[in-house]
C-alpha cells in the first residue's frame, strides 16, 4: 500500500485565507473515515493537530468526494464564525 503525502495544513489554511470562498484540495485519504474526521476537524476545531490552522471554529467549510485514490477533502475559508 502506498502512503499518501502528509497534508500541509499550515500552508493550505494560509492559501485559503488569501483566497476566500475558493475551494482547495487539502488531501486524499485511502480511508473514508480519515477524510471525514479531517474534514470535521477543519470545520469544528476537534483535533488540535489539524484544527489549530483553521480557527476559529466555523471559519472554514469542507466537502469530501470519492476518488480513485480514496476520499478527498476540499475546504474553503468563509470568514469569521458567527455565534449562533
Amino acid at each position: 500500500m502506498r502512503r499518501r503525502p502528509h497534508a500541509n495544513h499550515a500552508q493550505a489554511s494560509a492559501w485559503m485565507r488569501k483566497h476566500p470562498f475558493e475551494w482547495l484540495e487539502v488531501s486524499t485519504y485511502p480511508a473514508a473515515y480519515s477524510a471525514h474526521t479531517t474534514a470535521r476537524a477543519i470545520k469544528t476545531g476537534d483535533r488540535v493537530a489539524v484544527s489549530r490552522h483553521y480557527g476559529p471554529a466555523g471559519a472554514f467549510e469542507t466537502r469530501t468526494t470519492t476518488t480513485e485514490g480514496g476520499t478527498t477533502v476540499h475546504a474553503r475559508f468563509i470568514g469569521k464564525a458567527v455565534n449562533g
